[in-house]
């Protein structure tokens, strides 16, 4: 999907893909030489939506692998190899077998780490234990909160946030909703109106509440008139039976039979 598509919407969300992309390729600069990426799999379709795979060759990207466990298999002409990964403490053992695999091996690779949105203490924390936090040369943060779908949708894709704040009573993807939406303020200008329906948005907006206190105390200024005239933040569990009504259009009878990701 290109840049000119995304800005021809009432809100041009093309800012927020060019943004995006900017971040990634100066995160790219700061390993010099050849690459490899080892993707998070859930992220390597919506950063495919920032930037696509020729313009990471164009920043020497010569290979890109999905992040499981074992030894890696990776070319010797290549000197960087960058994770690219969701702060879950289940991926931070993948990537320990990965470099535990690659230990002993000549030439000596470079191991780099991308957050994505941000980094955690716990998962450098795991990494400590595992014995590899001292491998790398880079611990960076992506932060990319929203992936462009379309000229009017954006979507964060954190597709297990429903059973961590319900089951596991994990309240982090709401702080991240908060910070998303926070961003998008840095960028259109503070939303003069919010409402909202059910627990979570609650919860969501009085993070909002918090993080736009801290802006002012810090004498940051957001953009005072905005492009987003209303943000209406709606609650999963306020309407649980929508999502198993059966899809009645020929484009939603394709997603249900074979499914359409990213596109």
């Amino acid at each position: 999907m290109s840049s000119a598509h995304l800005s021809t919407g009432r809100l041009n969300v093309g800012i927020i893909q060019k943004q995006a992309r900017k971040q990634l390729l100066c995160l790219l600069e700061k390993c010099d030489g050849t690459k490899a990426i080892i993707w998070d799999q859930s992220l390597e379709g919506p950063i495919g939506l920032v930037a696509k795979y020729s313009l990471l060759e164009e920043h020497d990207v010569v290979k890109m692998y999905p992040l499981c466990g074992g030894s890696l298999t990776i070319p010797a002409n290549i000197v960087n190899i960058i994770f690219i990964t969701r702060p879950q403490l289940g991926l931070m053992d993948l990537i320990a077998e990965n470099i535990h695999g690659e230990e002993g091996k000549r030439p000596r690779k470079e191991f780099h780490l991308f957050f994505v949105p941000r980094k955690s203490l716990l998962c450098q924390k795991k990494l400590q234990n595992r014995g590899v936090f001292g491998s790398f040369t880079l611990i960076e943060e992506f932060k990319c909160d929203l992936f462009p779908f379309d000229n009017d949708l954006l979507s964060m894709e954190l597709s297990g946030s429903f059973k961590e704040f319900h089951l596991e009573n994990d309240p982090t993807c709401l702080y991240q909703v908060a910070q998303a939406i926070h961003g998008l303020q840095r960028l259109y200008g503070k939303i003069p109106k919010v409402t909202g329906r059910g627990p979570a948005a609650s919860k969501v907006w009085k993070l909002l509440e918090r993080l736009n206190r801290e802006e002012d105390e810090n004498k940051t200024t957001l953009i005072q008139s905005s492009t987003i005239e209303h943000l209406l933040l709606i609650d999963r569990s306020v309407d649980l039976l929508s999502p198993l009504v059966t899809q009645l259009t020929y484009e939603g009878l394709i997603d249900e039979i074979f499914g359409i990701r990213y596109s």
